[in-house]
């Protein structure tokens, strides 16, 4: 669990799309005699995957890179990424295309150098090997932790929270409010896989206080001045004490 205490406030974050098979005929001699040689055309990999294109970009690379497969160029287009690799016999593109804003569609072709026969096994195991490193970076950076807030003023506070919501909600900025909390309570607040939340926090007592920052943003039609807590990159705890006295 981590902890954050600002200005009266302690927080704690204890945060296939297979391809039609295509054949074609290519005429060869044996045995004196007339014969064809079927090699498949389309047997391309194709998924859509979730990330965004530099998300998936990034785990191709990876990839790549773990799969001993040397990467040449990757290039940008107005609608889609094109990377392209190689091994010792095989010729790779990897086509990554936008479909929405969070998933992509990502196509495979492994192409035996100077003949046109496709390798639709190493063309679907690149995708999976793809699939896989999203998935591992997805469970690395989306551990979410709980965040509380602790009254260690004297007096009742009302907290506000801004921060970046997601896991069973669309992944978006949010701001909630408002958390009473007499002296000395501790509540669990909000969820984030952000190193970066703010606060706002007031007093509403003749004697009006405030805890606030310079980072303001609109909450039921008025502006405050949210101070950022950050809770670095210590996995155990991150704690700044203070008192409203």
């Amino acid at each position: 669990m981590r902890r954050f205490m600002a200005a009266g406030i302690g927080l704690i974050g204890s945060v296939w799309l297979l391809g039609a098979c295509t054949k074609v005929m290519l005429p060869g001699a044996v045995a004196g005699g007339s014969e064809y040689y079927q090699y498949t055309t389309s047997n391309v990999a194709k998924e859509t995957l979730m990330g965004d294109v530099r998300e998936v970009t990034a785990a191709a690379r990876s990839a790549l890179n773990k799969m001993d497969i040397r990467l040449h160029s990757v290039t940008p287009y107005a609608g889609e990424t094109v990377m392209r690799a190689s091994t010792a016999k095989l010729d790779i593109t990897i086509q990554i295309a936008a479909v929405t804003a969070r998933t992509c569609q990502v196509s495979v072709d492994a192409e035996e150098d100077h003949i046109i026969k496709k390798d639709k096994a190493t063309a679907d195991e690149i995708l999976s090997q793809i699939r896989i490193e999203l998935a591992g970076k997805d469970s690395a950076e989306k551990a979410f932790s709980k965040v509380f807030v602790k009254n260690d003023c004297r007096l009742p506070i009302y907290v506000a929270v801004r921060f970046l919501a997601g896991k069973n909600e669309p992944e978006s900025w949010q701001t909630r409010g408002w958390f009473f909390l007499p002296s000395g309570q501790e509540k669990h607040i909000a969820d984030t896989a952000n190193r970066y939340i703010y606060f706002y926090a007031e007093t509403r007592l003749q004697d009006k206080m405030y805890w606030g920052g310079d980072n303001f943003h609109w909450y039921e039609g008025k502006r405050f001045g949210f101070f950022e807590a950050d809770f670095g990159n210590d996995p155990e705890a991150f704690t700044q004490p203070s008192s409203c006295e």
